[in-house]
């Protein structure tokens, strides 16, 4: 579509990095929006956010390197240019929950009320990222012949493998599948019963959008072979971060209400 959105000199601004950089913007300003509005102190995730920010572009450029390591020990400086894409989501999700953690630490907050602030705006952020993914042909399709199909023909496109030839747009689907999972994530936090709530069941659900949609991916991006099944590297994390939310989920609820339950046998006594 469009990898280079404006050039300048030897400046090139890509299209890809603009987007990124509005995904993480509009992340930390919804969490900062639903923070206060839950009387929180001013300020909090834009204190956070310059570790959080630097977690994940760690995080998800490490991932990448170690998924496409043989290349990079053939070109180690490659590993820099961050501008060519590169950025896995779940290794930036990895390194930015660590930064997230160790930011919330510091500052002596509670964790998982925090999270579940965090979890729709992450969602909605990552939304924004992967339209930069779209216009720069990064995480494309499988080839079909779908009404809705889309075809990269720019030359400087990182659909390389598949310039000229009708694709699933996989990037816009998981865009529209994120709002969706915003806005239900919003609905869940509106009425949570229990910290970590909102968090735990962002994992659950978005573990199972993106197993699905590894299916429509036609980009290079790691194989594990599991149990005589050939799946993708975001495959097999979704299949281990799936059920340890699912856990999670289950034992907060129960640690809520044994609290619950404690709490009343001591009023009553």
């Amino acid at each position: 579509m469009y990898p280079e959105l404006l050039t300048i000199g030897p400046l090139t601004i890509h299209t890809y990095g603009v987007f990124y950089a509005l995904g993480i913007l509009a992340a930390i300003t919804l969490a900062e929006y639903l923070h206060q509005k839950n009387g929180g102190k001013p300020g909090t995730f834009q204190d956070m956010g310059f570790l959080v920010v630097i977690g994940i572009l760690v995080g998800a450029r490490a991932l990448f390197i170690l998924v496409n390591l043989g290349y990079f020990l053939r070109n180690p400086l490659d590993v820099f240019k961050i501008w060519n894409g590169g950025l896995v989501f779940y290794g930036g999700l990895i390194g930015g929950a660590l930064a997230f953690i160790l930011a919330a630490r510091l500052k002596h907050l509670d964790l998982w009320p925090l999270a579940d602030t965090v979890a729709p705006a992450l969602t909605f952020g990552h939304a924004i990222g992967r339209i930069g993914c779209f216009f720069a042909g990064s995480c494309y399709g499988k080839p079909t012949d779908m009404p809705w199909a889309v075809t990269f023909t720019d030359p400087k496109s990182l659909a390389t493998g598949v310039l000229g030839v009708p694709v699933h747009p996989t990037q816009l689907y998981e865009s529209a599948l994120l709002i969706l999972l915003t806005v239900v994530l919003l609905k869940i936090r509106s009425h949570v019963r229990f910290p970590g709530q909102v968090i735990t069941s962002y994992g659950i659900m978005y573990g199972i959008i993106r197993f699905g949609l590894e299916f429509f991916r036609g980009d290079p991006r790691g194989s594990v072979e599991i149990l005589g099944t050939t799946l993708s590297t975001s495959q097999a994390i979704s299949l281990l971060i799936v059920p340890l939310s699912l856990a999670g989920y289950v034992y907060l609820s129960r640690r809520k209400g044994l609290g619950s339950r404690v709490r009343g046998l001591v009023s009553g006594v």
